[in-house]
C-alpha cells in the first residue's frame, strides 16, 4: 500500500508544477500585452496632440491669410496707388503680362512652416487666388552623423 500512495504523490505534484508554468506564462504574456497597449496608447495620444495642435495653427494661419487677402481688397477698392502702399506694408507686388499684378506674401505657422500666398489682381480688378500653400520655413539639412558603410 505505501508504494501505491507515492507514486500517486508524485503524479499529482508533476501536474500541478506543468499548470503553475502554464499559470503563470500566461500571466507574464497578458502583463507584456497590456504594457504594450499602455505604450501604444501613450503615442496615440502624443501623435493626436501633435496633428491637433498643427490643425490648429494651420486654420489660424489661414485666418490671418484671409484677413491680409480682405486689407488687400479694400485697398485695391480705393483707387489708384494701391501698388505702392501695398509694397510699403510688406507684400511683394510684381506687374504681370496683360496689365495685371501678383501680390504675395507668408504667414508663418507655427516655427517650420508657412502659408505662402499669391494672388493676381486683373486690369479690371478682380482678385484671383493663385497659390496658397504649406510650405517648409527653413531648408531641410541632412543628418550626415551616422556613417554606416565605412
Amino acid at each position: 500500500m505505501a508504494n501505491y500512495t507515492n507514486s500517486k504523490k508524485g503524479k499529482f505534484g508533476t501536474t500541478m508544477g506543468v499548470t503553475s508554468i502554464i499559470a503563470i506564462l500566461v500571466i507574464l504574456v497578458l502583463i507584456v500585452f497590456s504594457a504594450l497597449s499602455i505604450t501604444t496608447a501613450k503615442a496615440d495620444l502624443s501623435l493626436s496632440e501633435k496633428t491637433a495642435d498643427a490643425t490648429s495653427d494651420f486654420y489660424a494661419a489661414d485666418t490671418r491669410a484671409e484677413e491680409r487677402l480682405a486689407q488687400i481688397a479694400s485697398e485695391i477698392e480705393t483707387g489708384a496707388g494701391w501698388q505702392g502702399r501695398l509694397a510699403d506694408v510688406g507684400y511683394t507686388v510684381d506687374a504681370e503680362a496683360q496689365n495685371g499684378f501678383r501680390i504675395s506674401y507668408d504667414i508663418e505657422i507655427g516655427s517650420s512652416r508657412i502659408l505662402h500666398v499669391e494672388i493676381v489682381v486683373n486690369a479690371d480688378g478682380h482678385i484671383l487666388r493663385d497659390v496658397w500653400l504649406v510650405q517648409p520655413s527653413g531648408e531641410w539639412v541632412p543628418d550626415t552623423g551616422l556613417n554606416l558603410y565605412r
